[in-house]
């Protein structure tokens, strides 16, 4: 016995609407399943085909008229019979590989191809960085020739001052030693 349910719904694309309904012929025993996504007037559509015995027919029926996947949005499911070929079911489970491997691959690709452009970014950033260490080395070099500078020009201050005031105190010295001379405290 062949059937078609076709599933019509406002979001029946892109939720694992297909991957869904494979378990649940898998669960029923079903040899032959496909299961199709289209776009109907607009309207999301999952076709399906099964062929089996009647009773697993029926079962796989009041699975897909109880259950959907939870993002799934549906407002009708109808059921005829099918005349056409339906694939084996591990044909169709190739197939869906085969569609996710599809959808993958220029995913991982992308992902691949940002990641160059991150290291590249990230290169960058460390070449600006060693930059900003060799400015700030210089800096620290220029920090330290100034030091050096200011300290020997404090020394040389120091050096000027005890001068300075050394003949200053002896001047001092010298003019009171006149002084105790003229009052006579010798």
């Amino acid at each position: 016995m062949k059937m078609q349910a076709v599933i019509t719904g406002k979001r029946v694309h892109g939720v694992g609407y297909r991957v869904f309904l494979l378990q649940k012929a898998l669960e029923q025993g079903v040899q032959r399943f496909d299961a199709r996504n289209v776009v109907s007037d607009g309207e999301q559509q999952v076709i399906v085909r099964i062929e089996g015995e009647p009773a697993m027919i029926d079962a796989f029926q009041s699975g897909v008229n109880d259950e959907y996947p939870p993002d799934a949005r549906v407002f009708n499911i109808s059921f005829g019979t099918y005349d056409g070929y339906v694939i084996s079911i591990s044909d169709f489970m190739h197939l869906i590989q085969v569609e996710q491997l599809t959808k993958g691959i220029p995913a991982i690709i992308s992902i691949d191809t940002k990641q160059d452009r991150l290291l590249e970014k990230q290169d960058q950033m460390l070449g600006k960085q060693d930059q900003m260490l060799e400015k700030q080395d210089q800096v620290l070099q220029k920090m330290d020739r100034m030091e050096t500078s200011i300290t020997g020009e404090i020394h040389d201050l120091r050096t000027d001052l005890r001068s300075y005031l050394d003949r200053k105190l002896s001047a001092i010295e010298l003019d009171i030693q006149q002084i105790k001379e003229k009052i006579g405290m010798q």
